[in-house]
């Protein structure tokens, strides 16, 4: 059974998504709820509080699609891996993943959930590799992987997986 907490928290996220964040006002979240506002303040004090539980949501759910890749050593299987990330988002989650990529632009924090775990273990990996100029590539495989990502999350592309494939020959993977 659902609680109140857990249907402000999806209320929130679907207007976030949609409406962005200071698009949303919490009494369009309270009343998406069905739910007091004043119940909102009571469990995240604010809008920013709200905010801040989705992100540590997002951080938790980063942390397992991720964390599976960065236990692997092997530098091209690793990268590999990050390359089927994109494929493991389960449906029930993709609306927070659209949040945190259309929303990354404008909060910091959502930018760093993503890219810090994984931004120095790819440059490390193409150093590894022994390609020249290891940043640039490593920067270049994350803008593609970015926007694999931002394709199957936005526009269900029925040929995510022969991008991905694509993109593994393209960085000799």
């Amino acid at each position: 059974m659902k609680t109140k907490r857990t249907y402000i928290l999806e209320a929130a996220l679907s207007l976030f998504s949609t409406l962005g964040y200071s698009g949303t006002s919490t009494r369009m979240i309270a009343s998406k709820a069905a739910v007091s506002e004043g119940l909102i303040f009571r469990h995240f004090t604010n809008k920013k509080g709200l905010l801040n539980a989705l992100l540590e949501i997002a951080k938790e759910d980063i942390a397992e699609l991720y964390g599976t890749a960065l236990k692997l050593e092997h530098p091209k299987v690793f990268l590999k891996q990050l390359l089927s990330v994109p494929f493991q988002i389960k449906e029930n989650n993709s609306a927070l993943w659209r949040f945190v990529y259309s929303h990354q632009w404008f909060e910091p924090k959502l930018m760093k959930l993503i890219s810090t775990p994984i931004q120095e273990r790819v440059v490390e990996s193409f150093k590894n590799i022994g390609v020249s100029d290891p940043q640039t590539e490593a920067d270049s495989f994350l803008i593609f992987l970015e926007g694999l990502t931002t394709q199957m999350l936005f526009k269900k592309a029925s040929n995510s997986f022969s991008i991905a494939e694509h993109i593994a020959r393209k960085f000799n993977l």
